[in-house]
């Protein structure tokens, strides 16, 4: 919604009118700022809750690799051929 503030319609006399245009012209220019002002707090609670979740995911892929690392580890002493390659767990030929 665009906002029309009074600006070159003021009269040229310090009246009534006048004084009433410019009081509509700081309450409509109060109201945008304040939605200015909710918007950007939204914005900003938006934006923590991202980092956080991006923080989440981050350490549950390195909990993810770190148990994927450690369960190859231990097939590999019970001479399971199996190791990871590139991010995935692949089957090896015995005796690489």
């Amino acid at each position: 919604m665009a906002i029309q503030l009074v600006t070159d319609q003021l009269s040229n006399v310090l009246d009534d009118k006048f004084r009433n245009q410019f009081v509509g012209n700081f309450k409509a220019i109060e109201k945008a700022l304040n939605d200015l002002d909710a918007a950007q707090t939204t914005l900003s609670s938006d934006q923590n809750k991202i980092n956080q979740d991006l923080n989440n995911i981050k350490n549950d892929n390195e909990i993810r690799d770190a148990n994927v690392q450690a369960i190859v580890n231990i097939l590999a002493k019970y001479d399971v051929p199996i190791q990871i390659v590139n991010g995935k767990v692949v089957e090896i030929e015995e005796g690489d």
